[in-house]
């Protein structure tokens, strides 16, 4: 009988110590798993604070593209400008050498500029020639300039009055 209370006892020891080990085994897989954890918490962090860091240069370099891309849109919009200006002048001087050539609406535009410069050249030139002219008139008929002056200006006060 003694012998089948020490046996009792001694399966009951296996179990318990059995127990223990799958339950020694289980907390350090769960403080492995806190381990992890915690080092995968950590690597987050640090790669946001790297991030963090980051930011500043990062808005800095956009901003600096967003100016190197607006000052590049500029010289573009100058290029175009100025190959429309060359393709009307092409045009322009196309028209009046080669006869073949008939008018489009951009040569037709340009050669209505030209010929209003022309215009507004030639009044420019008439107004001058008449100015010479008074100025001859004027210091060969030894015209008192300042009597005609002195007159015009009575003449403007009492029309005032």
């Amino acid at each position: 009988m003694l012998k089948l209370f020490r046996r009792k006892k001694k399966e009951e020891e296996e179990v318990v110590e059995e127990e223990t080990e799958e339950e020694v085994g289980e907390v350090e897989s769960v403080e492995e798993k806190k381990e992890e954890e915690e080092d995968l918490i950590m690597k987050i962090n640090e790669r946001l604070n790297e991030i963090e860091n980051r930011l500043p240069r990062i808005d800095v370099s956009i901003s600096n593209l967003k100016r190197e891309i607006d000052g590049l849109k500029e010289n573009i919009q100058k290029l175009e400008d100025s190959i429309k200006d060359m393709m009307a002048l092409y045009e322009v001087v196309s028209a009046q050498i080669n006869p073949f050539v008939g008018q489009s609406k951009v040569t037709a535009i340009s050669v209505e500029r030209l010929n209003e410069m022309e215009r507004k050249i030639n009044s420019i030139e008439d107004v001058i020639r008449d100015l010479r002219l008074d100025l001859r008139y004027l210091f060969r008929s030894f015209v008192n300039v300042r009597e005609i002056v002195n007159e015009v200006i009575y003449e403007e006060v009492i029309s005032l009055e």
